[in-house]
């Protein structure tokens, strides 16, 4: 009877699977093309042939000039195509979208009547920050793209083709992980949303030849030449959410393994280019040689694997981050000196800082280093305490074995746990121990020799007086999960800690006979594991039980269905590779398919673990068949006390969330079905692009009037937008389409209100919403003879968990409902207060777990939200100084981007906060420093920074004594608030400053280059770090200052007023004495003028009269020494 009723549900599901698979369900489809010649069709993306990339990946990092030739022909569009400041450069993929249908007839027929239809997909483009970020500010960035048509260049006879959607891939500086969601805008059929990595593949390189291939190894032609099936599962290690490119090893008999850039949407097989050579020794003995890659560690930067004891890296070709490591040509052996046994993964990063661990063996065994990746740079640290020891010689044993490490982040600073396994001398009994390092050693509670008997009801607490059965416990390695603060430790049985091993829980539900192969967490409440005989385990913080997934009845149901629907990887012969949980926080897993021709292929499923054990409990349940007159139906007891739930009083999610995003649509393309063109494609690859250097750009030191960053794009456009809109209403454009200026636009409010996915919390702020329960009868579903009544509401009951509640304080208020049979719940966070010191915006943020139990899980950060700024108000500046000084005088070549100010006038400067997601800006009224921090005279090129002795010269005002001071606070108060540096501490709306520039000072005693006054560029720092206690940012804030007019210093001042005064007198005593004496003077020239006249005529009218007593051939000469003589002239 039990298998009759299981088969009929089965065949009633597998009906409708089969009706869907009928209807032609669809799914959305991502491809990589490259954006060739705009000027000519793109070839390269057709539908049959989409993928012109190696591996799947974006392999090319550097920006295409060829849009500039079409944005320059846009002379009747809002487009600056003349101003030098503004570039426009293409990415170098487009994005292709494709309907993937079954079949390829069947996927283009609907991707046609898609068109027809309206349906238009959007791509919700995620850009993940990367570990340290530098060229970019902390940020959470997304750009909704809208796609456009395009036809396929291949032969047709119809004027509606083979054709697809494109929007461009946007590749940004410093961010090599992106995540592509494609969803519909909500037209035609429906389509669900679907999610793709496509990451940037640092590890592809062309040759001289023009041909790509993979830098660290050679790319296996056929996946089925090295994979076999039946060979066992291995972990999948990287840093989450970091890591570009994820390699998976142990693939028997072969140095290889599998690569992708795209979370195993696309996977090569890769032999990897090192020695095979047999490195064991004395002192590093092998028990077996193997060409196998045991073990493998993904960074956002480099490669690490394992083969047998020797430990090799390779540095990627990432030029969009700023690494200090040069990419590698081969494989580099690193800490050649240690015999490595084990390296152990930390897949979250620490302070810009990834790590993993590197165990010792041979004679070195009991011995355990840190590495630490810094911008590609690695650098090995053995684990010592303060006295040198390590944590086999704090146990003060030698049959001392590290089984496994952990790194703890949850306390603003790092904690390593180090497990421990020591031998008794038979060698048959053994004991495990946690050691705390936080300098010193620390030991954690005992762990017990034997498996405790489990209650089944709740967690199963350690302790000395407990019954234990008679099963040895077994360890084999530990996660640690800094967002909830539980460190879960595996072997033959599953526990966990949530004090750093001073008590530890045990799992239920697990069998005795099975032994854990490894495990990974999803950071988000989930975690799964497989164990030596492949089967795969599921649970959830807060939640004694792990289920089994598979083998069981649930994971029958669900492939049988999945095989029902088309799905051939169900079907054909499988070997399960590794399970993983991907971005969206899915349960993946990878397996190795062999078709019926014998051709082998790498597989990506997902699994969907609340509906396997849906199918698990309804094939267990009781149930009740009620036959009706049209329909037969099942009836189940109620399990849940209540019917249904919904979130209520939800604020908008990116005040919270903190992500910024933009829209961006396609030229309007003036034809019956909007078919674009490559030139309208190539523009808009420019200007997006555009639109993120504005992006960038944005994140400057002085404010602009209006708190947008593509207020620049189109302010001077803005007055003629009715006369755009007029041209593309009207289809006129000499290109054959029309850029629209709300077209790129800054979304600061989404119209959709949903629950964020993580909350940023500044100092005492809060997050509240509520949640509806109801519980209503729901008697057409129960087998029970009573239907609920409204006191039910009695049994409906939720809690609140945070991982520490010394930071964070969460209130629950219950209101009930009875007139509906409901309860409200209002839930609100608080931060305490409690965040140690003050912190740059993004950065350093401590991460906590809210869990609504049963319900909601939420990580909470606290800290400096990402997306905080402070600005320099330089509009506001510029009105007080002209308005309270009663003038203005600008510089004599006034600069557009940085007014000058004039050094004789008080300066009163403003700084605005504002929030880069919301948009909102406001006036900073906290507390602040003001220094001068730099500065050069007479032109931008002669700045230099000061060192931090000339600062506190400079700024402060316990220097004073020595003239060296720049500037001095005027304040009409007495109190002046001064930290014990001496800086003076601003704060409130006005602020007087008065420039100084005193002897000894940088801009003291400048002489004039020119008939102009001199004039200085300052660097200012603004920050209220350690002042402003009513708010965790840090903000730190420099920018440059240009101010003019200086007068003279007094010695140099004395010195051309007394040059002046000497020269004037020069000139009165020569014009004096020419005017008093000139008669006489000019009389007594005039005498000697003539005198010197006469005597030369005389001497003239002599030489005339000796001239013919002189015979022929002889001619006059006068030597000046020897006067007259005669020369020969024969």
């Amino acid at each position: 009877m039990w298998t009759i009723q299981v088969s009929l549900i089965l065949s009633l599901l597998c009906g409708r699977g089969l009706g869907g698979a009928a209807r032609g369900e669809c799914k959305w489809g991502v491809s990589l093309c490259e954006i060739g010649d705009p000027l000519n069709r793109i070839s390269t993306c057709n539908f049959e042939s989409p993928l012109t990339t190696l591996s799947g990946g974006i392999e090319v990092q550097q920006f295409s000039s060829k849009v500039q030739d079409i944005i320059k022909t846009l002379t009747d569009q809002p487009v600056n195509t003349q101003e030098s400041t503004t570039s426009y450069l293409g990415f170098p993929y487009y994005l292709r979208i494709d309907l993937l249908c079954g079949s390829k007839e069947s996927s283009k027929r609907a991707i046609q009547e898609a068109l027809l239809t309206g349906l238009t997909p959007n791509v919700v483009l995620t850009f993940q920050e990367p570990v340290h970020p530098i060229r970019l500010k902390s940020q959470r960035l997304q750009i909704i793209l809208t796609t456009a048509p395009l036809l396929d260049s291949v032969p047709c006879d119809s004027d509606l083709c083979q054709l697809g959607w494109y929007a461009p891939m946007p590749i940004l500086n410093g961010s090599v992980v992106y995540r592509v969601q494609v969803v519909s805008n909500g037209q035609g059929q429906l389509v669900p949303e679907r999610s793709f990595a496509v990451n940037v593949n640092g590890y592809v390189r062309t040759t001289d030849r023009g041909e790509t291939e993979i830098s660290f190894g050679t790319e296996m032609p056929a996946m089925e030449d090295m994979m076999v099936l039946g060979s066992p599962s291995r972990p999948l290690w990287a840093v989450v959410q970091s890591s570009p490119v994820l390699i998976l090893p142990g693939i028997p008999g072969f140095k290889a393994v599998l690569m992708t850039a795209t979370e195993f949407q696309h996977t090569s097989p890769i032999e990897v280019g090192i020695e095979s050579c047999w490195a064991g020794s004395l002192n590093c003995p092998q028990v077996e040689f193997s060409s196998m890659i045991l073990e493998a560690i993904s960074t956002e930067s480099s490669l690490f694997i394992r083969q047998n004891q020797l430990l090799h890296r390779f540095v990627g070709n990432f030029s969009l981050l700023p690494l200090r490591a040069p990419p590698s040509e081969a494989w580099q052996q690193v800490l050649r000196t240690v015999c490595v046994s084990h390296m152990v993964p930390v897949f979250i990063p620490y302070h810009d800082t990834e790590y993993f661990y590197i165990l010792g063996g041979g004679w070195q065994k009991g011995t355990l280093y840190r590495a630490q990746v810094y911008d590609g740079d690695v650098t090995f640290t053995q684990l010592l305490d303060s006295k040198g020891s390590t944590a086999c010689e704090f146990m003060n044993s030698k049959a001392c074995q590290v089984k496994w490490a952990a790194q703890d982040s949850s306390h603003n600073h790092l904690i390593d746990l180090v497990l421990l396994e020591l031998l008794q001398d038979n060698k048959q009994d053994h004991s495990y121990h946690l050691l705390i390092l936080d300098n010193n050693f620390h030991l954690g509670d005992t762990l017990p020799k034997y498996i405790p008997k489990g209650s089944g009801d709740s967690f199963t607490v350690v302790t000395k007086t407990q019954e234990n059965v008679t099963v040895t416990l077994h360890l084999r390695g530990m996660v640690f999960n800094p967002i909830s603060a539980i460190l879960y430790i595996w072997g033959n049985a599953l526990l966990c800690s949530q004090d750093q091993g001073m008590s530890y829980l045990f799992f239920n539900g697990f069998p005795l006979d099975q032994m854990i192969k490894y495990f990974t967490l999803s950071y988000h409440g989930e975690f799964a594991f497989v164990t030596q005989t492949e089967e795969l385990w599921w649970g959830q913080e807060g939640v004694d039980q792990v289920m089994r997934v598979r083998p069981s009845l649930g994971w029958q149901a669900f492939s049988s269905l999945q095989a029902l629907k088309g799905d051939s990887s169900y079907s054909m012969t499988h070997s399960l590779l590794t399970v993983f949980y991907d971005w969206d926080k899915q349960l993946q897993e990878v397996v190795y398919t062999v078709d019926s021709k014998g051709k082998g292929s790498v597989v990506k499923r997902e699994l969907p673990v609340p509906e396997i054990l849906s199918y698990s409990h309804f094939s267990t349940t009781p149930r009740k068949v009620h036959h009706l007159e049209s329909f037969s139906a099942f009836s189940f007891p109620l399990t849940c006390p209540f019917f249904w739930e919904h979130m209520a009083d939800l604020p908008h999610p990116e005040p919270y969330n903190r992500i910024q995003q933009y829209l961006t649509r396609p030229p309007l393309v003036p034809t019956s079905l909007g078919l674009q063109t490559t030139a309208s494609l190539a523009t808009y690859q420019g200007l997006l692009h555009h639109l993120l250097q504005l992006h960038s750009d944005y994140i400057m030191d002085i404010g602009d009037p209006v708190h947008n960053p593509t207020w620049r794009w189109w302010k001077d456009k803005v007055i003629y937008a009715d006369y755009y809109f007029y041209m593309a209403s009207n289809g006129v454009s000499s290109t054959g389409f029309n850029v629209e200026i709300g077209g790129y636009s800054r979304a600061y409010m989404s119209s959709e209100i949903t629950f964020p996915d993580m909350v940023y919390l500044d100092r005492v702020s809060s997050f509240s919403f509520s949640i509806y329960i109801a519980c209503g009868s729901a008697k057409h579903l129960s087998v029970e003879e009573k239907p609920r009544e409204l006191r039910d509401i009695n049994y409906i009951w939720l809690s609140a968990e945070v991982s520490n509640n010394r930071y964070i304080h969460v209130s629950v208020t219950r209101n009930e409902l009875f007139n509906r049979g409901a309860v409200l719940y209002k839930v609100t966070v608080k931060d305490r207060g409690l965040f140690p010191g003050q912190v740059l915006a993004g950065e350093g943020l401590l991460a906590f777990n809210l869990l609504l139990r049963g319900l909601h899980r939420v990580p909470i950060y606290i800290g400096c939200p990402p997306g905080n700024r402070l600005a320099f108000d330089i509009t506001t500046t510029l009105e007080q100084c002209a308005n309270n000084n009663k003038r203005y005088f600008n510089c004599p070549k006034p600069d557009p981007v940085m007014p000058c100010f004039y050094y004789e006038d008080l300066f009163y400067p403003f700084f605005l906060i504002q929030d880069m997601v919301s948009g909102e800006s406001e006036r900073f009224l906290g507390s602040y420093t003001f220094k001068v921090v730099g500065g050069g005279a007479y032109s931008k090129d002669h700045i230099r920074l000061y060192t931090p002795e000339e600062v506190l010269m400079y700024n402060s005002l316990n220097y004073s004594s020595q003239r060296t001071l720049v500037w001095m606070f005027e304040d009409t108060d007495s109190s002046v608030n001064i930290t014990k540096d001496g800086f003076v501490v601003m704060h409130g709306n006005i602020n007087k400053i008065r420039w100084m520039c005193q002897g000894k000072s940088p801009c003291g005693n400048m002489a004039a280059q020119s008939l102009e006054a001199p004039d200085y560029y300052f660097v200012v720092e603004v920050s209220n770090k350690g002042i402003d206690l009513s708010t965790y940012c840090d903000y730190a804030l420099r920018f440059m200052l240009h101010v003019h007019g200086f007068p003279l210093d007094p010695s140099r001042g004395l010195f051309y007023m007394l040059m002046t005064l000497a020269t004037i007198v020069g000139i009165l005593v020569c014009f004096i004495v020419y005017n008093c004496c000139g008669p006489g003077l000019k009389n007594l020239l005039k005498a000697a003028y003539h005198a010197t006249k006469h005597r030369s005529h005389a001497v003239h009218e002599s030489d005339v009269s000796l001239a013919p007593s002189i015979g022929d051939g002889f001619h006059r000469s006068r030597d000046s020494r020897q006067g007259l003589s005669l020369t020969s002239t024969n």
